[in-house]
């Protein structure tokens, strides 16, 4: 099988070993979705037709063998060593996939709730910085797709939203404590004064610009 076609890749670069089942199915059903062969593992194969059969139920027992073959050597191709030996002697890409559903489906489904509850219920932490708490927040996002979570736009946006009032509660926790502590050196009183002087010198250049603006005016 050439690994050569950017979809091919997606195989090539996620070989199933068993932890990585749903991402491995996920990526199987992409390539055959893509070359209209996904019907083989939802469809049964029919049955074999006799010599006079017509033609249009010949070609669709030929398209569903040529689609199932194809399926398969994407799927052996794709898997272990060890995983491969037990499915070659498969002759259906549907009980290959049937199969593997019955030895990872259960461990799949652990690790996507394990995953999606690590994503709904993180929280940014006081002292942590906003882009270690961001970059963790999407790795628990990539974490989840990995499993085949689907994770809604309202649950993204929930997520967001308390990252940001967490956000906000820590710069405001910072600003009232710079108001409610006095400056007890001098290095605090003339930061005071300072920032007492620009304030009055402000109001000063724009009482300056409200007069000139009246001598225009008249």
């Amino acid at each position: 099988m050439s690994m050569g076609n950017p979809i091919m890749s997606l195989l090539a670069n996620n070989t199933l070993t068993g932890e990585n089942f749903p991402k491995w199915k996920s990526n199987i059903n992409i390539v055959l979705v893509n070359e209209n062969n996904r019907f083989v593992l939802i469809e049964e194969c029919p049955p074999i037709p006799p010599a006079n059969v017509a033609y249009d139920v010949r070609e669709q027992y030929d398209r569903w063998i040529a689609s199932n073959n194809k399926a398969k050597a994407y799927m052996l191709a794709s898997m272990s060593d060890a995983l491969r030996s037990k499915m070659e002697a498969k002759e259906c890409a549907f009980e290959i996939m049937e199969s593997l559903q019955e030895m990872f489906g259960q461990q799949s489904k652990q690790a996507r709730h394990e995953s999606t509850r690590k994503y709904t219920n993180a929280r940014m932490i006081l002292g942590t910085h906003v882009r270690d708490h961001v970059m963790q927040m999407t790795n628990y996002f990539s974490e989840a797709k990995m499993h085949g979570v689907v994770i809604d736009e309202g649950t993204q946006l929930l997520n967001e939203l308390q990252t940001f009032e967490a956000i906000s509660g820590l710069v405001k926790n910072k600003a009232e404590a710079n108001i409610v502590d006095k400056p007890n050196s001098s290095k605090g009183e003339l930061a005071h004064t300072s920032v007492h002087r620009l304030t009055r010198r402000i109001g000063e250049e724009d009482r300056g610009v409200e007069r000139t603006s009246a001598t225009c005016k008249s």
